[in-house]
C-alpha cells in the first residue's frame, strides 16, 4: 500500500511540476475535404496543465511554423527555430540533434521568448487538442527554467 501511495504522491508532484506556462513545440493535421494536412505550431499555456485536458487555445496563443522545403512537418531537432505569436511575442526553441529518440521527461534542450529562459522537455507525444478541424499532440514542452 505504501508504493502505491508513493508513486500517487509522484504523479501529483509531476503534474504541479507543470502548472506554470509553458510552450509545446506541436504536430498537427488539419482535417479538410482533401484529407489531414500536416503542420506544425508552437502553443502557448499561460498554464501548462491545460495542455493535458483538450482545451483549444485561443488563435492569440498559437504560431504556425513554416517549413519551407522541409517537408510537411518541422524537424524540431537540431536548429534554432523562431516563431513569432500574433501579440509579436516571439519563441525560440532550441532542440538537440537526437532529442527525438530520447525517453519521455528527458532534458531535450531550450527555448526563450521576449520575457525568460525555458528548458525543454521530450515529451509522450499526447493530445493536446481536437477541435473536429484541427488535431495536435506535443512532441515537446517547454517549461519557465
Amino acid at each position: 500500500m505504501r508504493l502505491t501511495t508513493a508513486a500517487a504522491s509522484l504523479a501529483l508532484f509531476a503534474l504541479g511540476a507543470r502548472a506554470g506556462e509553458g510552450v509545446h513545440l506541436a504536430n498537427c493535421y488539419q482535417n479538410s475535404p482533401l484529407g489531414q494536412i500536416p503542420f506544425s505550431q508552437m502553443i502557448y499555456y499561460a498554464d501548462d496543465s491545460q495542455a493535458s485536458q483538450n482545451i483549444v487555445p485561443s488563435s492569440a496563443n498559437q504560431c504556425r511554423v513554416t517549413t519551407p522545403g522541409g517537408g510537411p512537418w518541422k524537424t524540431w531537432e537540431g536548429a534554432s527555430i523562431t516563431c513569432t505569436f500574433p501579440s509579436n511575442t516571439y519563441f525560440t526553441s532550441n532542440i538537440q540533434s537526437g532529442a527525438g529518440s530520447s525517453t519521455v521527461g528527458t532534458y531535450a534542450g531550450s527555448g526563450k521568448n521576449n520575457y525568460h529562459n525555458f528548458n525543454c522537455y521530450r515529451d509522450n507525444n499526447h493530445q493536446l487538442y481536437n477541435d473536429g478541424t484541427y488535431n495536435c499532440w506535443s512532441v515537446y514542452y517547454c517549461l519557465d527554467a
